[in-house]
């Protein structure tokens, strides 16, 4: 038999896993349907107003759920990432022009500013979002350039069809896609320093909990 464990105070929405972590789940709730950090972006810009975007966090197996932050008029809050027992957010106000990036203790039921910058600090929104480990904010612009915007100021040049997985201390792990002429991916995981590739095999890489990655 099955067991069903109703979670109230949640309304349409879905729960979604975060990777890294097998105890939190997040739910998105929005006030005006909108795809990403980018569309919000460009619907501020165009109208000078967003309704807001916001995350719940469903801990697993009892399933309480957490509401670090209430919905907020021109306000996007990006989905959770898991840092090594930290569950982060990068926060947007486009009213006030603030990118803050956040740390939520569930135990304490507090939310924490780590950094507060300026949005003027990049191009756009396209691809700006947090990776691991360290905390890293970066973007990726569709213009063969993976932007490191915090905690240090770096350029690394990729190539047209990679994305940045995940960064490991001084290596950034990246997936690579490419037709030839079936649909295939590589990992290529290239020095933070230099840009420089450092390996590069074909295959997928998925984060699991507890700091182990599949590599198939």
């Amino acid at each position: 038999m099955i067991n069903i464990t109703k979670i109230k105070g949640i309304s349409n929405s879905y729960p979604e896993e975060i990777e890294g972590t097998n105890e939190w789940y997040y739910c998105r709730e929005e006030a005006d349907p909108c795809c990403d950090l980018y569309d919000a972006y460009e619907i501020f810009n165009r109208d000078g107003f967003f309704k807001g975007i916001i995350h719940h966090l469903i801990h697993y197996p009892e399933g309480e759920f957490h509401s670090p932050f209430q919905i907020q008029d021109n306000i996007y809050v990006e989905k959770p990432i898991w840092n090594n027992g930290e569950l982060n957010f990068l926060v947007v106000d486009f009213h006030q022009n603030l990118i803050r990036i956040t740390k939520y203790i569930p135990e304490k039921q507090k939310l924490e500013v780590i950094t507060e910058l300026s949005l003027s600090e990049v191009e756009d929104c396209y691809n700006l979002m947090l990776e691991t480990t360290p905390l890293t904010l970066g973007r990726s612009g569709n213009d063969g350039f993976y932007e490191i915007i915090w905690p240090e100021k770096k350029k690394i040049a990729i190539g047209k069809t990679e994305t940045v997985l995940f960064r490991d201390e001084d290596k950034l792990y990246l997936s690579e896609w490419y037709e030839n002429p079936q649909y295939h991916e590589n990992v290529i995981v290239r020095d933070v320093q230099t840009g420089e590739i450092i390996e590069k095999s074909e295959g997928y890489l998925r984060r699991l909990p507890n700091n182990v990655y599949w590599k198939i």
